[in-house]
């Protein structure tokens, strides 16, 4: 008869090859659940047909099917057992709520139960002290919980979880060393890295690292001793518990008979540095059982110093290795000592295997460059599948507070795009800030030119609309957000949006697999897919379009800017040149262009497909907005189609009415890219991302941006204006020399902060006191002087450039005159608002002394500026939700809900 065993406590197997094997009878409760399904079927297979019924609650008569044939599914454990179904072993994978309830019924129900394999992770305490009290008294070994199961190598058996993954064959190679890991996922990898030096396993078993364990190492080598198949046992373990000094002082006071070696991994030394429990729920950290404790319980049992490269010293008990890397070796450095053989021929190396390679484009030693390997199957179909895919897929999640195109850093309090401090934006030219929001990475200086091309394209072609919502709303006195909202409303998804996307597609399609990403021109794969491509959309073309096209082409050549896809832009038109309907060599050639620009970014997955495939869409509603919101034609007279222009050349004048100067073009250039964002929280910016959230189009999500922009967040640069035009009449700072011009500007500055304080004072309560637009916003706690570094940093810009504005250093002369007399506790800070409507009033300033413009269209320009400016932010805000969010993701919980009475 075998021995009994020597616990306080019940343990119902003598050998490993009794936890599992070729006898053994399964039932599954949660069968049917999402990882039962996964699992069950490929074990079933495995293990020859072990799994005899499942339990699904409310699912009798149900099947899972699997290779072997289906399961059936009952209702409840009761049901199992009447329908003639005998077993011996549960495994279960419901909720942890719902554990303690299943090893009551499986215990309650089935007077033949033996064993129960527990899946589930996070059981609470007080479920597993249930769980251990009914189990020891109904006589049935508990394993887990947490445990991804147990593998029988011999018998090619697997019971409880995945061991192995879809390939179990792979991992249950027959041999001599039994595993025992507090992690399931390294039951395959410690298995794996054996076979390198020719051993295979008896037993492989997780045995979780719940709370509890419930089978435990103690009984865990007490079977591998009893086990003629176990010549050494290899343990991965965790912080937390004091499960194996149990074990190790149980053997050494001779109450626990074990023999056999051990090879230890001690893994987790990082948690000792946390205050709470991380990853497994029983790996705790710090205390007297942390990763350093456990380093000694094995140290001193084994006798000799851990097992490395430099120390590969072992003793008959076995050893602890400081990285798994090394066990391996000390495995057969143990089994020499012993006199043992390997089970097989080494089988693999641990030497880097890389399946996928990115050098980032560093160049790099050929000794240290990665070779790549082709994947193990079944990777290498997956992988090839994923190859297929083009540019980034991306998680679906709840945008609602997140965003991965923008950021406010706390620290600064500065806004970044892509990681790009908006700050450093304001020398980049707009055309190109515009395609860095969208693709993520930054154009070169010689493909300016051409962005700016196809900015002022798109442009010239929405001025071929009929635009009267625009002007009508002007005539009604809307504000601009109103009335070009109303604009973009309309373009919806129209007939050229969606010519534009699908020329986008064919040419992803015909194109990305074949051509590498510098798409090099490549005359044969160009005649391959002009044969081969389907018709393009077509319609009627304008003499304005077939011009820009021209000039376009021109330009290309010029820059050396010509890439595969431009070249099949052109052949693809000078095809259909003596045709009257025909594909629109505009649409086609700002679809070329933007996707040779998107290319790489696709090529490296930094930006997802639909990112791609609706560039044009996002540069053409720019462009409308750009046209509808120009109060006079944004062209010179007789300017042609396709005239080389700045883009904010044409932005400039259907905002101010007249031709730029360099200064001028300066000077909006960098209140545009000051504009772009201010980060994802901001009105305008959630106004988009929540037009999105609700399923729109790309059309209505800037309409949800432009509806929640107004006179009181975009317009403090609107109210700041009339707030100068007041200060300064009567007054031109610009008739007057430098040191008389400081003179009137202190003067007026000290006029100012008296009468603020004088309301200060009068005001029964401060609320109702009119605040002076564009100060006191930021202001840090404590701090005496405050500064908003946009501003700083423009206004450093402008001084370097020989640009003084006088109505910018009139807001510096007033909050120092402010605090100067005790209106304010500190020195407020002139913020970037301040800079968008000084720099505005500047361009404004010559028409405004000679009555050319009023003020009401002054405050519009600036309220369209601000517009302009943040279209590009908007885009990448717009786009990552569209390819990160999901659908309703910003509505607000209840929970964060108030009413108010």
């Amino acid at each position: 008869m075998p021995a009994t065993p020597p616990f306080p406590y019940f343990v119902g197997v003598q050998s490993l090859h009794e936890l599992a094997n070729r006898r053994s009878r399964v039932c599954v409760m949660n069968i049917l659940g999402t990882e039962s399904v996964q699992v069950t079927p490929t074990s079933h297979a495995f293990s020859g047909g072990n799994v005899v019924a499942g339990v699904q609650y409310g699912s009798t008569g149900e099947a899972l099917e699997t290779p072997l044939g289906p399961i059936p599914v009952y209702g409840s454990v009761s049901e199992v057992l009447k329908s003639g179904h005998d077993f011996d072993t549960g495994v279960i994978y419901l909720p942890p709520a719902a554990v303690s309830h299943a090893v009551s019924e499986l215990c309650v129900h089935n007077r033949n139960l033996k064993r129960i394999y527990i899946v589930t992770e996070k059981v609470s305490a007080r479920d597993s002290r249930l769980i251990r009290y009914v189990a020891q008294n109904r006589r049935v070994d508990v394993l887990g919980a947490n445990s991804l199961g147990i593998g029988n190598s011999w018998d090619q058996v697997r019971i409880g979880g995945a061991l192995g993954g879809d390939n179990p064959s792979a991992c249950l190679k027959r041999g001599s060393i039994a595993i025992y890991s507090n992690s399931g996922n390294f039951c395959t990898t410690l298995a794996e890295y054996l076979k390198t030096r020719g051993f295979g396993t008896s037993t492989i078993f997780s045995s979780g690292k719940d709370h509890y364990i419930h089978f435990a190492l103690a009984e865990f080598l007490y079977c591998a001793e009893n086990d003629p198949r176990t010549k050494a046992v290899v343990i991965y373990i965790e912080p937390g518990g004091y499960y194996e000094k149990q074990a190790l002082d149980w053997i050494e006071q001779g109450r626990l008979p074990f023999s056999k070696p051990l090879i230890a991994c001690v893994t987790g030394r990082w948690k000792s540095r946390l205050a709470r429990p991380c990853g497994h729920a029983g790996a705790m950290a710090g205390g007297s059982d942390d990763a350093f404790a456990k380093e000694v319980w094995f140290d001193t049992y084994f006798g000799v110093p851990a097992f490395s490269a430099t120390h590969p010293s072992v003793g008959r008990r076995g050893v602890r290795v400081t990285s798994i890397q090394d066990l391996p070796q000390a495995v057969q450095a143990v089994m020499e000592l012993l006199g043992e053989a390997p089970d097989f021929a080494p089988q693999g190396d641990l030497s880097l295997k890389p399946w996928l390679v990115n050098h980032q484009g560093i160049a790099l030693p050929e000794e240290l460059r990665l070779k790549p390997v082709p994947p193990l199957a079944p990777y290498d179909r997956q992988l090839a599948e994923a190859n297929r895919l083009v540019g980034a897929c991306l998680v679906r999640e709840s945008m609602r507070n997140a965003s991965s195109a923008t950021r406010v850093v706390e620290a600064t309090q500065q806004t970044e795009l892509h990681g790009k401090p908006i700050l450093d934006l304001i020398e980049t030219p707009f055309a190109a800030t515009c395609l860095f929001a969208l693709l993520r990475q930054e154009l070169p200086e010689s493909a300016v030119p051409l962005a700016n091309l196809v900015l002022d394209g798109l442009t010239r072609r929405a001025e071929q609309r009929v635009l009267p919502v625009a002007e009508q709303g002007r005539a009604q006195g809307c504000a601009p957000n109103a009335y070009l909202a109303a604009e973009v409303l309309l373009a919806g998804n129209n007939s050229w949006f969606q010519d534009l996307t699908t020329i986008a597609e064919r040419l992803i399609d015909a194109f990305f697999h074949a051509a590498d990403a510098a798409l090099a021109p490549d005359e044969a794969l160009l005649r391959e897919v002009l044969e081969s491509m389907p018709d393009l959309p077509k319609g009627s073309v304008t003499d304005i379009e077939e011009r820009w096209a021209a000039e376009c082409a021109a330009l290309l050549k010029s820059t050396a800017g010509e890439t595969l896809l431009t070249r099949f832009a052109e052949a693809y038109v000078a095809r259909e040149s003596h045709a009257g309907v025909r594909t629109n060599p505009l649409s086609l050639f700002v679809v070329a262009v933007l996707l040779g620009w998107a290319w790489p970014a696709l090529k490296n997955r930094r930006i997802p497909r639909q990112t791609a495939v609706e560039l044009s869409i996002h540069l053409a509603l720019l462009g409308l907005v750009a046209r509808a919101g120009a109060a006079t034609p944004p062209w010179p007279p007789g300017a042609d189609a396709g005239d080389s222009r700045d883009f904010v050349a044409t932005l400039f004048r259907g905002l101010f009415g007249r031709e730029p100067g360099s200064n001028d073009l300066f000077a909006l250039n960098a209140l545009l890219n000051l504009t772009v964002s201010n980060g994802p929280g901001t009105l305008s910016a959630m106004g988009a991302k929540e037009s999105v959230s609700a399923g729109n189009p790309v059309a209505t999500a800037y309409a949800g941006f432009m509806t929640n922009t107004g006179l009181a967040h975009g317009g403090n640069g609107f109210k700041a204006v009339a707030y100068l035009l007041e200060v300064f009449a009567g007054q031109d700072p610009y008739q007057l020399p430098e040191p008389q011009r400081e003179q009137l500007l202190r003067r007026l500055a000290e006029e100012r902060a008296a009468q603020f304080l004088a309301a200060k004072r009068g005001a029964r309560d401060t609320k109702d006191l009119e605040p002076i637009p564009c100060i006191n916003h930021p202001v840090f706690r404590g701090q005496p002087i405050n500064v908003d570094p946009r501003e700083e940093r423009i206004r450093c810009v402008l001084r370097d450039r020989g640009i003084r504005n006088p109505f910018l250093e009139f807001y510096h002369h007033l909050v120092e005159e402010l605090f100067r007399i005790g209106a304010t506790r500190n020195v407020f800070c002139v913020n970037v608002d301040a800079v968008l409507a000084t720099l505005s009033l500047e361009l404004f300033w010559p028409q405004w002394q000679s009555g050319a413009v009023t003020p009401e269209a002054m405050q519009d320009a600036v309220f369209r500026l601000f517009l302009y400016g943040r279209m590009p932010g908007i885009a990448a805000e717009i786009a990552d939700h569209r390819s990160r969010g999901s659908d309703m993701d910003c509505r607000t919980p209840n929970s964060e809900l108030r009413y108010l009475n």
